[in-house]
């Protein structure tokens, strides 16, 4: 299987292009709704070039460029919306922060390191790039429980088995309940700072579903709804945001990219 190794110096420089490019687009552009236009075909042609190009210095370049951008977009919207919800100057002072913490995550010796994920996967409740993915994960959070009721009630395809909270990354998983239970593969699905594990997987798949909670924090929520459709349609367990979040797996035989060693 491969394993392929990140190489900071190309991801630094696909970083500061991504990033230079959509602070000046974001001072250029008219409205915030075209930047993100913007944004989503450059994350998306950004994604399909990187996974075709995943492990050399071309591919680095590119997972740098995706973060990068991910990065400034954020920024770009938290300076908007922060200082609306926490007022000035602390809502400037938020924005710069979840511009340029996720951006750290381009460097092999900050991404890995425990401390670092922990405050990265926890910074999803303030990245704007990550609000969607996470609002659907608590979306299905709540159904859950309300969907447990009926479980307590005897309806097997309902009952929650198991809630474990992974505090290394701020990952909630559940275990059974109708929305894990749905997944017509059996297995199990992160959604932000939310995972939820069929009752048929006969594991909780902790660490690699929490390395999805980090891709999410680094690349945002169009690059976890692009990397679904590549996982289940396209490129499997080669998938590039399967390879990123399989890296989280202490000695995985599955492809790598290995981003989240820790």
């Amino acid at each position: 299987m491969a394993n392929f190794q990140i190489k900071t110096v190309p991801a630094i420089i696909g970083a500061g292009v991504g990033a230079v490019a959509f602070v000046l687009l974001n001072a250029l552009l008219p409205s915030i709704w075209i930047l993100l236009l913007v944004y989503a075909a450059v994350m998306l042609l950004g994604y399909i070039v990187g996974a075709v190009t995943v492990g050399n210095s071309g591919g680095e370049f590119f997972r740098g460029l995706l973060i990068g951008t991910n990065s400034a977009v954020n920024w770009a919207v938290a300076a908007i919306v922060f200082p609306k919800i926490f007022g000035s100057p602390l809502g400037a002072i938020l924005a710069i922060v979840v511009g340029i913490y996720p951006l750290l995550s381009t460097i092999g010796a900050i991404s890995r390191s425990g401390v670092y994920q922990g405050f990265l996967g926890y910074l999803n409740w303030l990245l704007p790039m990550s609000w969607p993915i996470v609002a659907f994960g608590f979306a299905f959070f709540i159904l859950s429980l309300l969907g447990g009721f009926i479980g307590l009630a005897g309806v097997a395809f309902f009952k929650l088995e198991k809630v474990v909270f992974h505090w290394q990354t701020g990952t909630l998983f559940l275990k059974g309940g109708w929305i894990a239970n749905a997944n017509p593969i059996d297995t199990a699905f992160n959604m932000g700072n939310f995972a939820y594990v069929d009752t048929k997987f006969d594991e909780m798949a902790l660490d690699h579903e929490s390395g999805h909670t980090l891709n999410l924090a680094s690349f945002g929520s169009l690059f976890h709804l692009i990397g679904t459709v590549d996982e289940n349609l396209l490129r499997h367990e080669n998938a590039l945001s399967e390879c990123l979040a399989e890296s989280h797996v202490s000695g995985s035989a599955r492809p790598v990219l290995s981003m989240w060693n820790v």
